[in-house]
């Protein structure tokens, strides 16, 4: 195997184990917690604190109303029980009455409003518990093909590992240092292979004389564009 094919293949490694490690990294993120539900736990913490809120109005409403009837039937007992004999001051008593049904009217009609919004902040908290379960459940199944998907990528990591171990030692470590240096600057691709003829990455034309030369030597060549390794194949 030449220096380059050495090389391009610990890349192919490399880069396999890179996909790998994400994407472990990104299971063990939803495994920690799924956003989903904590979305949908926020939401149902909104709407029951909307409900409750809505039912402490009502509460409020039910009293002023209860007290209101209760000011209307001593203003009545007054009215009529024979004590108060003043015609101006059962007049007054008259006229306050009517005053007391009147405002009673607008709170009954409040009572009504906020019953309603009581009921309707219900029916939101109600569907808010509905959607967190369903989330739950979601989650519950998706973990579990999740945690089988990450057992299938654990194994892969450790044949992968296995594989570039064995790669480290038949390639030269000269090569193995230098390519690991130029990694962390360029990035996942060191090495580039050859494309019909020009580098696979930049895209510069390359000479023939120079495809010639790699395939038939083991010298390491590289692009004078982008400074990559190239490997003809």
């Amino acid at each position: 195997m030449s220096r380059a094919s050495s090389l391009y293949r610990l890349q192919e490694i490399d880069s396999s184990l890179d996909r790998v490690q994400v994407r472990l990294a990104e299971i063990d993120h939803i495994l920690q917690g799924s956003e989903v539900v904590q979305n949908r736990r926020m939401e149902l913490a909104a709407a029951e604190a909307e409900w409750r809120g809505a039912q402490a109005a009502t509460r409020t409403a039910e009293d002023a109303v209860t007290l209101q009837r209760g000011k209307i039937e001593q203003t009545e007992k007054n009215l009529y029980g024979g004590v108060i004999q003043n015609p101006k001051e059962l007049q007054d008593l008259q006229q306050e009455a009517e005053s007391l049904k009147r405002y009673l009217g607008t709170l009954e009609d409040r009572l009504l409003e906020e019953m309603v919004a009581a009921e309707e902040a219900e029916n939101r908290r109600d569907e808010a518990q509905d959607l967190l379960a369903t989330a739950e459940e979601n989650v519950a199944e998706e973990h579990e093909q999740l945690h089988g998907e990450s057992a299938t990528l654990l194994a892969d990591l450790r044949r992968l590992q296995a594989e570039r171990e064995a790669g480290l030692e038949s390639a030269d470590q000269r090569d193995v240092a230098l390519y690991t240096d130029l990694r962390q600057g360029m990035g996942s691709v060191v090495v580039a292979r050859v494309n019909d003829g020009s580098c696979g990455v930049c895209g510069l034309i390359l000479p023939a004389s120079a495809i010639q030369a790699m395939r038939s030597g083991d010298k390491l060549e590289r692009c004078i564009q982008c400074h990559r390794f190239l490997y003809a194949g």
